[in-house]
């Protein structure tokens, strides 16, 4: 994968923010009182990224790789620099729910890279026990349309690969299930996890099992004034060693930050910052 495919794919995040991995509750914590009220609101995120390019040109020494023309242009990037702007349309209504996720590169990046940007899309249904993602899909850059598919009562979910015409595969799945989209937004005006929680979570390729850990509270600076949000981070392994972090506000629960620690394949960190305080 290319370095700016894991840019482009990763704006919006958490999404992310989140993640980025992050719900199928699978372990004990916090149960949810009620079906969260309708609302509607944008959410602008600014996304940063540094780049260790040691590690990327050690990783591709290590495996015979030469880099992409596209990694050019983060020879030039020191410290951490804004590299986008993205925009989630969160809206939740009777019981359902649709995020529709941009995220455009800044006027230099969009012209070195071709305009790319990515759009994401999840959609499901909102309860008393969560969110759970219905159809999810994603287009990164110039790469192809990716969606997924969860239907409960056939205990199943399909992968696409450009429409929906297009089948790549499915999985047997039971449970609630969450997206790279719906992550950051799972808990509005619901009580946070006071215990570490398994998710499965699908990224339109596949679905994986993330555990979110409740951590410290931080605080923020947004709107002029000072906002408090607890940590979450999520747990690593010998075979996943990425890191994601996400930040929650004291209160409603909103996304207030995201940080994912790439793995020296693409020696980046990128951090996903929410740039007011939505008013709805």
């Amino acid at each position: 994968m290319r370095i700016i495919t894991v840019v482009v794919g990763i704006v919006g995040s958490v999404g992310l923010m989140g993640l980025v991995g992050i719900p199928d509750v699978l372990a004990s914590g916090n149960a949810f009182a009620q079906t969260p009220k309708d609302l509607t609101a944008n959410f602008e995120y600014e996304l940063k990224l540094s780049v260790d390019a040691s590690k990327r040109v050690a990783y591709l020494k290590k495996m015979n790789e030469q880099p992409s023309p596209y990694e050019k242009v983060f020879t030039v990037i020191s410290g951490s620099v804004q590299v986008a702007n993205v925009v989630d349309q969160v809206k939740f209504t009777g019981g359902t729910y649709q995020i529709t996720s941009v995220g455009n590169l800044i006027a230099g990046m969009s012209t070195a890279l071709g305009g790319q940007r990515l759009v994401r899309e999840s959609q499901g249904s909102l309860s008393s026990a969560g969110m759970v993602s219905s159809v999810y899909q994603e287009k990164r850059g110039n790469t192809d349309l990716l969606i997924s598919r969860y239907e409960p009562p056939k205990k199943t979910i399909t992968f696409f690969k450009g429409s929906f015409r297009s089948p790549t595969g499915s999985t047997p799945l039971e449970g609630s299930l969450i997206d790279l989209v719906s992550v950051g937004y799972q808990f509005i005006d619901r009580p946070l996890p006071t215990k570490p929680m398994t998710y499965q979570v699908s990224d339109a390729r596949s679905v994986k099992r993330y555990t979110l850990v409740p951590a410290e509270v931080w605080e923020f600076p947004i709107d002029g004034k000072k906002i408090k949000a607890q940590r979450f981070y999520k747990t690593t392994s010998k075979d996943d060693t990425a890191t994601f972090e996400i930040w929650f506000s004291q209160g409603r629960n909103l996304p207030i930050r995201s940080v994912i620690g790439l793995s020296d394949q693409y020696g980046a960190t990128i951090q996903v910052d929410l740039k007011k305080i939505p008013v709805f």
